[in-house]
């Protein structure tokens, strides 16, 4: 039950995705979804889930022509704080830029942007695309349940697991590469 219960989250995050790109182009589609708005205090508990905001981060390896990518650098910083955002323009960043092709080779992502989400900081979810800030701690909490990384990319959707050695290893490199080889 809870295997279905998290596959349902999953699916549920995955429709609300901005659209991605195939190419290294940026898209200049702009999304029909609508513009989600700040929680106000009151809201506050229901979509944080319980969790502390100020303990999420987010790395984000994007291009500043997409409007998605522009999308996520005003609206994590707004929704979680101005400290929970490490940005990287894969396009003028050459560190940034071979970092992302790791992931290209690794998980076949080809789109922007391509957000890492840390909780305290532990990487929970990897998301090809836009997301729903008021999504993320659902998406977080659901992987905790899992104890496992969430990745949510345009080839599917897959729980890496923490208990197995090779999703160790996984989990490892990836956390690694959004933090630019830093662990």
């Amino acid at each position: 039950m809870k295997k279905v219960a998290f596959i349902l989250i999953i699916v549920l995050l995955a429709f609300s995705l901005g659209c991605l790109s195939s190419t290294s182009t940026p898209t200049t589609t702009q999304t029909s979804q609508p513009s989600p708005t700040t929680p106000s205090k009151t809201q506050a508990q229901d979509w944080l889930e319980g969790l502390d905001k100020s303990k999420f981060h987010f790395y984000v390896f994007g291009v500043n022509t997409c409007p998605h990518c522009r999308r996520m650098k005003e609206l994590l910083p707004e929704y979680f704080g101005n400290k929970s955002l490490t940005f990287y323009e894969v396009r003028e960043n050459k560190t940034a830029y071979e970092f992302y092709l790791k992931f290209m080779e690794t998980l076949g992502v080809t789109g922007v942007p391509l957000i890492g989400i840390f909780y305290e900081n532990k990487l929970y979810a990897v998301v090809e695309g836009e997301i729903d800030p008021r999504d993320i701690p659902k998406l977080v909490k659901a992987a905790m349940k899992e104890n496992g990384v969430a990745l949510i990319i345009s080839r599917g959707q897959f729980l890496i697991p923490r208990n197995e050695t090779k999703g160790i290893e996984a989990i490892s490199n990836l956390t690694s590469w959004f933090k630019l080889g830093e662990h």
